[in-house]
């Protein structure tokens, strides 16, 4: 299968950190999906009304190691799960539905911030160079100077039927991620896949808005012009700067060979609005002992409490500059269980009660 690098996209913009972090792609392992992009699957699957406990039951998958945002499974697996999803819910589209659903929904999900770039052409770019973190069993590519401006799936010819569920899912997910953008349908011109069509193409024809056809040389997706450099109503560049300065501090960390830290600091980030964070949740996700984690991250530079303080006090920010959710779901999404204890600590950060901020 290919072997890809974080080297072929660009480095700058919301997301520069990626490189320093994943050491130039060095430390992201080829053909695999990673566990934050599953569990947005899952997330979404369930608002379908499928069940958790027998999904992950049905391919083997563990969820303590799903916690890890950046564990990363084998591409089998993740064709697996594809594949069971389909079983699951008796439908071959289900991955169109679901890519329709999967979408980022606070600072808690890698990517959340790609929306507050300055047009769709930006957010693309931005989701674009994001893409190894997600997964590496296939590239994306973004032509935003093509008449009309196009995105196409490159997949190694011997898996391109293979891969065929999880392609759909991706293109579906760029459709949903535009037409939050725009506030409106995106003005797809085309979309062609090279395998063959998996059911009913009015069931495609439906998700896409446009034509859709079939076993072509690429897999392409064409969006009008006056669509993708319109100005976003979403676009915050005062945010979008502080949400991609907050990742600076644990790419550092990786790049100074602490990465116990540097990868808690993405665990705690992803798993604060999930469930209460425990070490010893996290050590099990990480596939260690309690006692060994606890050892690293003091050595490291921060122990556990000092990390999960600054985590939260670094997403608090985020979510008042952001300025669209009420103290109580900022309390929850950072995993405080009332809201008076939320308010002690924002006290304690910022000298000042949440309710006092205009």
């Amino acid at each position: 299968m290919l072997k890809l690098s974080l080297t072929s996209y660009r480095s700058n913009g919301i997301y520069s950190w990626v490189n320093s972090f994943s050491q130039n792609g060095a430390v992201i392992v080829p053909d695999t999906i990673a566990a934050n992009l599953l569990v947005r699957i899952l997330r979404a699957a369930e608002a379908e009304g499928g069940d958790r406990r027998v999904m992950l039951a049905a391919v083997g998958m563990d969820e303590a190691h799903l916690r890890n945002p950046l564990n990363r499974f084998a591409a089998p697996l993740a064709l697996r799960f594809f594949k069971m999803l389909e079983q699951h819910f008796k439908d071959p589209a289900i991955n169109l539905r679901i890519g329709e659903r999967a979408s980022m929904q606070n600072f808690s999900d890698l990517g959340y911030a790609t929306r507050l770039e300055a047009n769709l052409a930006s957010v693309i770019e931005a989701n674009v160079r994001i893409q190894m973190l997600r997964q590496s069993m296939f590239r994306t590519i973004f032509e935003p100077t093509g008449k009309p401006p196009f995105l196409l799936w490159e997949c190694h010819p011997d898996f391109t039927n293979a891969y065929a569920a999880l392609i759909e899912f991706s293109v579906a997910t760029y459709t949903r991620l535009s037409r939050q953008i725009l506030g409106e349908a995106p003005i797809l011109r085309a979309v062609q896949f090279q395998h063959k069509a998996r059911f009913h193409i009015s069931r495609y024809e439906a998700i896409f808005g446009c034509p859709v056809e079939f076993s072509k040389p690429e897999t392409r997706m064409e969006i009008a012009a006056r669509q993708v450099f319109r100005p976003s109503a979403l676009a915050n560049p005062e945010l979008y700067t502080a949400a991609s300065e907050r990742f600076e501090q644990p790419a550092k960390w990786m790049a100074q060979g602490k990465p116990d830290l540097a990868f808690s600091y993405f665990y705690l980030s992803s798993e604060m609005d999930k469930s209460p964070p425990t070490l010893d949740r996290m050590a099990k996700a990480f596939g260690m002992s309690e006692r060994t984690l606890r050892r690293n991250l003091v050595s490291q530079g921060l122990p556990f409490r000092e990390l999960l303080d600054r985590v939260r006090q670094d997403l608090c920010k985020l979510y008042f500059m952001e300025d669209s959710r009420s103290l109580g779901e900022i309390a929850l999404l950072l995993g405080y269980s009332d809201l008076s204890a939320f308010s002690r600590a924002y006290k304690r950060w910022f000298g000042v009660p949440p309710s006092s901020v205009e």
